[in-house]
């Protein structure tokens, strides 16, 4: 048992899932290789969740790149969007998600769809990001359901 206030201990569960093969790693379980936009997956995911919720959904896929600029960005849009739509199956109300993405023509339409569904959202650059990059980060925090969405 771990002592209250022993912030020196582990305190939470962290489930990975890659495309690719992960390394074990101490005090994570990984789900690889998986997809996960694959429905098979995202059941997996739940199973392995304590509660079957998560307190944070963090991102940091990408799609291989093919070079062409557009379609690079609207296929990393679309799997933040794929992302975003397990959040009502997954995430805690009051939760965080947050996705990577690179700045582009679809990125209203994800923050958009972020704003509907938690308190604040922000745009994050991290400093380890090349200047250059265009490599960006959502941030929402707050999770709240779709506005306007009937609750079941």
């Amino acid at each position: 048992m771990i002592p209250p206030g022993d912030l020196s201990s582990p305190v939470g569960f962290v489930l990975g899932v890659d495309l690719l093969h992960i390394f074990p790693l101490e005090g994570a379980t990984f789900l690889c290789p998986a997809d996960v936009t694959d429905p098979r997956t995202s059941q997996r995911i739940l199973e392995l969740l304590p509660g079957g919720r998560a307190d944070v959904i963090l991102s940091d896929m990408a799609p291989n790149a093919t070079g062409v600029r557009d379609l690079d960005h609207d296929r990393l849009i679309s799997l933040c969007l794929s992302l975003l739509g397990m959040t009502p199956d997954i995430l805690h109300p009051g939760g965080t998600f947050l996705c990577k993405t690179w700045a582009g023509s679809q990125s209203r339409q994800l923050q958009r769809r972020l704003t509907e569904e938690f308190q604040s959202v922000r745009i994050i650059k991290p400093e380890a990001s090349r200047k250059e990059s265009s490599e960006v980060y959502f941030l929402a925090t707050q999770y709240c359901g779709r506005k306007g969405a009937v609750k079941q």
